[in-house]
């Protein structure tokens, strides 16, 4: 009977695993609304000050949220203007009375007079930062005697168990020329810079001489085994094409990079490129982004097809084409630069990191590239309101000066990955010099 209850208990247990859902494990790390942050459209706002006890009311409700605690035992803080030019860091929260009390004023001026709006700040509720550092020991700065600007995450692959490949475009200048290289790790946490190239411009015959070229989304393994690496390639007019080479396991370049066919996706009066690529319920799903004229304004379409390499290289078997986000109807973060997405497959269900930058606003998310969630669900894709999930430290470092290099916003590309209980998701922290700095996050996924 033991045996028999022992084994119930384990037959629960993993269906209550495979029904988890990857909202789940995620807090609500920036709340900017009363109700949903990416409608905009109930910011919480001060109702009450008492200036004796240095503490606030507003019209938020759910304070159970601001209790939570972090990582580390990370405060949480109060924020006012754009790019969290002022913050505050909260000392303690009454649930049932509702009291604030704020303790030191890190950056700017905290505003409490009433009906001035706030947003409660704490990124460590979902992740820790790899080592609490950039992802190299030693971080390069050069590579073939050229001094590079920065490095930025392509896309991870698993040749084996404990055997990683990161790819790392390489930025030199001011996007003037990017390069393909790589990084290895044994356990997703400590990583080498290999100082070898894998492509370049000048490697393919419909770039830009000495311009950009770059890896996006995590390949997609074939069933010979090899991988599909998709890219990003500026042409001589300076716009983006969408193309694909394959890699096999030794990084060996098998089929040279060649343009996607797909209509509205290549040639020289396109400016777009591939974001991700996966295979799910025995179709291919690819993210693509395009560019509009300032940059600012852009939008993301998902592609589906049975038959992948019929569909890049002669437009056949195109099954849906849609668009994701298109940044000019959206609100919140989504209403801005949408330039960064990948697909991530939980417990067999499919989702969407999706990294928006938001148009100049009142919050912390403007002018800042940060991450929501998106979920498919009977065919459709659908937001948690509680995104963005995924934001950078910011101004936080006056308080935490081990952060200070963290402290602009969040550069694309994001990779990610599964390993044990954690998400790894490899991606760059924007600093002044160099533009950017790659590193890594975790977020633990509750056993």
């Amino acid at each position: 009977m033991q045996k028999i209850l022992i084994l119930l208990f384990a037959v629960l247990n993993l269906s209550f695993q495979t029904k988890e859902s990857l909202n789940s494990i995620f807090e609500n790390c920036l709340i900017s609304d009363t109700e949903s942050n990416i409608a905009r459209e109930n910011p919480i706002r001060v109702i009450a000050f008492d200036e004796a006890n240095n503490r606030i009311k507003t019209n938020y409700t759910l304070l159970e949220n601001l209790v939570i605690k972090a990582t580390n035992q990370e405060s949480w803080f109060i924020t006012q203007s754009e790019e969290a030019t002022t913050i505050v860091e909260i000392k303690h929260v009454d649930v049932k009375s509702g009291w604030i009390t704020i303790g030191e004023t890190y950056a700017g001026f905290f505003n409490m007079d009433d009906g001035e709006t706030l947003e409660f700040f704490n990124p460590f509720i979902n992740y820790k930062i790899i080592n609490n550092k950039p992802l190299f020991d030693t971080y390069p700065t050069r590579v073939e005697n050229e001094n590079i600007n920065y490095i930025q995450a392509g896309g991870i692959i698993k040749r084996a168990a404990n055997d990683y490949v990161l790819l790392t475009p390489v930025i030199f200048g001011a996007h003037k020329k990017r390069s393909l290289y790589y990084a290895t790790s044994s356990d997703l946490e400590n990583w080498k810079f290999q100082n070898q190239k894998l492509l370049d411009t000048e490697e393919i015959a419909f770039a830009k001489k000495k311009g950009n070229v770059f890896s996006t989304g995590n390949p997609l393994e074939l069933k010979d085994g090899t991988f599909l690496v998709l890219l990003g390639v500026e042409q001589p007019n300076g716009n983006y094409t969408s193309a694909y080479m394959i890699l096999n396991k030794d990084l060996e370049v098998i089929q040279v990079p060649q343009e996607i066919k797909l209509p509205n996706w290549h040639g020289v009066s396109q400016n777009s490129f591939p974001l991700s690529i996966t295979k799910y319920n025995d179709t291919f799903r690819i993210l693509l982004h395009r560019r509009s004229e300032n940059f600012i304004d852009s939008e993301i379409h998902e592609i589906t097809t049975k038959n992948i390499v019929k569909a890049f290289d002669y437009n056949e078997g195109i099954l849906s084409s849609s668009i994701i986000q298109e940044t000019r109807n959206a609100s919140g973060y989504l209403r801005g630069k949408a330039d960064d997405a990948s697909y991530l497959i939980f417990n067999s269900e499919l989702y969407i990191l999706l990294g928006s930058e938001e148009l100049p606003s009142e919050y912390l998310t403007s002018f800042n590239r940060e991450y929501g969630l998106l979920k498919l669900e009977n065919k459709k894709w659908i937001h948690d309101e509680r995104s963005p999930l995924i934001v950078n430290p910011m101004t936080i470092h006056h308080k935490y000066p081990e952060y200070e290099w963290a402290s602009d916003h969040l550069g694309g590309f994001i990779s990610p990955v599964f390993n044990e209980n954690f998400l790894y998701l490899f991606l760059t922290f924007g600093t002044d010099n160099p533009d950017y700095l790659l590193s890594g996050i975790k977020i633990e996924i509750p056993k």
